[in-house]
């Protein structure tokens, strides 16, 4: 198995910004030592691509990725709420030093606790993360989090996992034990097709609870969308990442 460490580094220098900016200084390189010109033109193409807001509705349509839950909807079989932890925020000065989840981890959270008092279902938090010696992983933030600054009930904690298939494969565990198979899954839409994917391989039924959608917005301005911009930059990061991921995934683990 490879290490964890070792995958962060491959995965930083293959996808975003890491590819183009490695490919760029290889073509640079190329250009000014043998005048090949093309690998970098490539990648200056590639980096005004991966900037623009329509590459982020492309991939978007591309991911299948599934409509809103609706709490109001006919009740279905659920029997918790499961949700994913990511992007800890360690050692926060202005909460005296205790680690905190901040962007996306807080999203996941606030959807969560609001999720559940609309359903009454129980919580299962999930995610050990990276972390140093002596932090709390990312389920017990939550945890936290849930209980102290939402009100909500937090009934299973995993914090073992260190990505989205050991999400699943031990959150699975946990719940099996608990005589549970049906879950409201709750991530990221842009996450969904993935985790989904994980933990109905563990033998799970997921109903997806998904939370920000990227592409709600109108087509008022449509030729912005062909102008680079930071926001769409990091979003087709995450994109290219759940593509890459999802297909890694079944040629490591199903």
């Amino acid at each position: 198995m490879l290490n964890p460490l070792l995958l962060q580094v491959l995965e930083r220098m293959a996808l975003l910004p890491g590819g183009p900016i490695l490919l760029l200084f290889i073509g640079m390189a190329l250009w000014w030592a043998k005048g090949i010109w093309w690998p970098a033109v490539l990648a200056a193409w590639l980096l005004w691509l991966v900037s623009l807001p329509v590459t982020t509705e492309t991939l978007w349509r591309w991911m299948e990725i599934p409509e809103p839950f609706d709490p109001a909807g006919p009740k279905g079989r659920e029997q918790a709420i499961v949700i994913l932890g990511t992007h800890r925020y360690s050692r926060a000065p202005e909460y005296g030093g205790r680690d905190n989840m901040a962007g996306l981890g807080v999203e996941r959270v606030r959807y969560g606790a609001w999720l559940q008092q609309r359903v009454g279902l129980p919580i299962l938090v999930s995610g050990r993360g990276y972390r140093a010696p002596g932090e709390r992983s990312e389920a017990r933030i939550m945890q936290d989090i849930l209980e102290n600054e939402f009100g909500a009930r937090v009934a299973w904690i995993e914090e073992r996992s260190h990505n989205t298939y050991e999400n699943a494969l031990y959150s699975a565990a946990i719940l099996k034990q608990a005589g549970i198979r049906r879950v409201l899954l709750v991530t990221h839409a842009y996450h969904m097709p993935r985790a989904r994917e994980a933990f109905e391989h563990m033998g799970l039924e997921v109903t997806p609870a998904a939370t920000v959608y990227f592409c709600t917005f109108g087509s008022e301005y449509a030729f912005l969308d062909w102008l680079p911009e930071q926001r769409a930059f990091q979003r087709n990061r995450l994109l290219i990442h759940e593509i890459v991921g999802r297909w890694w995934y079944r040629l490591r683990y199903y």
